[in-house]
């Protein structure tokens, strides 16, 4: 190979030698990294004509990008976007495909030298900026300040795309529609996606709903877990759940099932899917504290038996607080809550399998019997207050009267109807004369 023969290039009145060099008056529209040379000097390297993918694209983000693109053809200065969220929910994916679309030169930064500004800024043509996870390249640095700033002293528009795995920004940059106009926040995936990676990728179709009930108790939601789940099952042949044990993922966690110790030492569940406090796990500091379930306090902690167990007093008269479905120590015990991900509670997905339809237990039926038996005799009743929770229905004992027990006793019956397919979750006291017994519990 023949050596190539060097050039001089003038610089004022001083003369370099140097290699000859190929001189272009635009960037052509392609993807490039900046660099910095030994020298200090900033270039950039085109590494791709544009962004492809050789995957089929989950929960892209197309309103959005149509949005920004229309947005940016149809004005004049310069467009901030910033995708955030959980990693492996799309921000990415959805921040190249819209530089593809936006029609120009993308610079990829990955750098915070020295400089970087000005030779960003000298650009003499319109560029989209792509920084993505923004908070690990530039931390609490205002440089992208800098940038947004001088790019408003130029006749070239700028696009900024930003991606970050944590919301942190500059206080000048969140709510300043100037620099940055769109903000989208990438949650957990949307269960009509997640069906749609199973129905695409498992194979032994049967076990689709196994699937989506395990995803669904996770605390994170992304494609790539997703499709590990999936990945797994295929090729073991096996159920999520026969690998939870292993696999690297995590439910979640923070609400409990509460359980009462009867007479006979067995346990039944009075509340489900329930905020404690104090929490388990439970040790002997806790005794004294106050007791609540979902923020309604039923007691004090009298005793600690293990980290799960603890028995709960009834307050005294003179703590200011009537007892509420006991008068005597009781022992609870405390299991961690099936959790569903937020992203299953909302919305219009309907992908899980229905219960069959259930008729009224016996217990719940003769609760309905004593409350309209109380109903008629409401004069009489003036030893019984109550209310009804989401999660746990009680009364308890007290001398408030009898205003408000008509009102009181149909939204009972309208409760216990409305969860007739999950009737464990309650417990109501009717006293020692009601015909139920003085606690009845289904």
């Amino acid at each position: 190979m023949s050596e190539v023969k060097r050039v001089w290039n003038a610089e004022g009145n001083s003369l370099y030698l140097s290699y000859p060099s190929s001189e272009f008056e635009e960037l052509e529209n392609a993807v490039y990294t900046v660099g910095i040379d030994q020298y200090g000097r900033f270039y950039l390297s085109k590494v791709k004509d544009n962004f492809e993918f050789d995957y089929k694209i989950y929960g892209l983000e197309r309103d959005l990008i149509n949005r920004v693109v229309k947005t940016y053809a149809a004005t004049n200065f310069n467009l901030g976007v910033l995708m955030n969220g959980l990693k492996g929910t799309g921000k990415t994916v959805s921040s190249k495909i819209l530089a593809n679309e936006l029609g120009q030169p993308v610079i990829l930064v990955g750098t915070n030298d020295k400089g970087l500004t000005t030779f960003l800024n000298a650009i003499s043509q319109d560029i989209t900026i792509f920084i993505d996870e923004y908070e690990k390249i530039f931390a609490e640095s205002s440089v992208i300040l800098t940038i947004m700033d001088g790019a408003m002293n130029s006749v070239y528009k700028r696009a900024f795309l930003l991606t970050t795995n944590k919301l942190y920004l500059d206080s000048n940059i969140l709510q300043r529609p100037g620099r940055i106009r769109y903000l989208k926040t990438f949650e957990n995936l949307n269960p009509n996606i997640v069906e749609e990676i199973i129905d695409d990728i498992l194979v032994n179709k049967s076990n689709k709903m196994a699937c989506i009930n395990f995803i669904s108790l996770l605390e994170t939601i992304t494609v790539d877990i997703v499709k590990s789940i999936v990945e797994e099952c295929n090729i073991h042949n096996e159920f999520p759940d026969d690998f939870e044990t292993v696999f690297n993922v995590t439910k979640l966690k923070g609400k409990f099932n509460v359980s009462i110790k009867e007479k006979d030492n067995t346990y039944s569940l009075i509340a489900e899917n329930v905020k404690t406090y104090p929490r388990p796990d439970f040790n002997d500091d806790v005794i004294g504290y106050s007791f609540s379930i979902d923020d309604k306090s039923i007691g004090t902690v009298g005793k600690v038996i293990n980290q799960r167990t603890i028995e709960v007093e009834p307050y005294r008269s003179g703590d200011n607080k009537k007892s509420i479905g006991f008068d005597e120590k009781i022992t609870l015990k405390f299991t961690n809550a099936n959790m569903t991900n937020y992203a299953y509670g909302y919305g219009d997905y309907d992908g899980f399998e229905k219960a069959g339809d259930k008729k009224l237990s016996t217990f719940a039926e003769n609760i309905i019997k004593a409350l309209d038996k109380d109903n008629d005799n409401e004069s009489e009743s003036n030893d019984m207050v109550g209310f009804v929770d989401d999660s746990l229905i009680t009364t308890y004992k007290g001398s408030a009267g009898t205003a408000g027990m008509g009102a009181l006793i149909e939204e009972a019956k309208s409760a216990i109807e409305k969860f007739s397919i999950d009737v464990n979750s309650m417990q109501l006291d009717f006293g020692s004369d009601s015909e139920c017994g003085p606690t009845t519990e289904f």
